[in-house]
């Protein structure tokens, strides 16, 4: 029997397998919920159209290609949309309130990026796929180029406000909080903003640094897109003093809430109740921007403002 055959027929009998709750799912768990009507399956990457390369080359049959644009405000705050936005958009990806979501992208943090927003909107249930299409192929099981469309649905659910963190709350927390900073270590020391569009360079006084949580430095996912094993990451956090179960506040952030929704779900998986995501991130904290255009009316020149948020640097 082929071993494509064989890893479903041991799905379906309930073979020892993820749990339920964990958010990182394997592709023989998703392959063992073949022909379930409430499952939706994600694409992500930052593009749309013709333009989703990997989308177009191969995809997991039935996946929808999800743009992550469509959850953000655009260029160059790309700051997250209003709960009714995000819920609108939600809707149009066939999702409902009792919908069990799975993401998974070429890029694990945009992969993150997806399954937090959805996570943090409220959808019933989302997961992210161990290793995404690469694994998936690799597992033997077949894919499909045909684009697949959304029946879309009305969405409406409670958000986790307990997931995000604002820029009021972060500057209400101060040192009752841990500040864990997953951006580059010249982000963090002030020597680089990180972005071409960002001026501003430093970090939120207090933090931690926890090290890049981007793909190109594989501290939290592996060279061929896997998820760096779980213990692997409880370990690295217990030396900067992270550790399951303590009482105080940890409130992830990067740039734009990319890379710190990488490391929300390693605290999720975990096991960590009082983790936040600063999805507006190293940006929302420093930055304001304003549209400026010219006599025209046209050309839009975005100023940069500060905050006047406190800002450290340096070692």
């Amino acid at each position: 029997m082929p071993r494509y055959w064989l890893v479903l027929a041991g799905c379906l009998l309930g073979l020892p397998g993820q749990s339920v709750a964990q958010p990182i799912v394997s592709c023989e768990w998703l392959m063992g919920q073949a022909g379930r009507k409430d499952l939706v399956v994600l694409e992500a990457s930052w593009s749309q159209g013709k333009a989703a390369v990997e989308y177009g080359v191969g995809h997991i049959p039935g996946a929808i290609h999800i743009d992550t644009d469509t959850l953000e405000n655009g260029y160059p705050q790309w700051r997250l949309l209003r709960v009714s936005a995000l819920h609108t958009v939600i809707g149009k990806l066939g999702i409902g309130p009792r919908t069990t979501v799975v993401v998974y992208g070429a890029k694990t943090i945009a992969a993150a990026r997806v399954w937090w927003v959805l996570h943090y909107a409220g959808v019933h249930e989302v997961k992210i796929l161990n290793g995404g299409y690469a694994a998936w192929l690799r597992a033997g099981y077949p894919g499909e180029t045909r684009s697949n469309e959304p029946a879309a649905t009305l969405f409406s659910a409670k958000v986790r406000d307990g997931a995000l963190a604002t820029t009021e709350h972060v500057r209400s927390r101060g040192s009752k909080a841990l500040f864990a900073d997953v951006r580059g270590r010249d982000e963090f020391l002030g020597r680089v903003s990180g972005y071409d569009y960002l001026d501003r360079m430093g970090r939120i006084p207090g933090a931690v640094h926890f090290e890049n949580a981007d793909d190109s430095a594989a501290i939290y996912q592996n060279s061929d897109g896997t998820l760096k094993p779980v213990d692997e990451i409880r370990r690295f956090w217990a030396k900067r003093g992270l550790i399951p179960g303590s009482k105080r506040e940890v409130i992830f952030y990067c740039g734009s809430g990319w890379r710190s929704s990488l490391a929300y779900l390693h605290a999720v998986a975990m096991g960590f109740e009082r983790v936040r995501n600063y999805s507006d991130g190293w940006s929302g904290w420093s930055t304001i921007y304003t549209v400026m255009t010219d006599k025209q009316g046209a050309n839009a020149i975005w100023r940069q403002t500060s905050t006047r948020n406190p800002i450290a640097a340096g070692p």
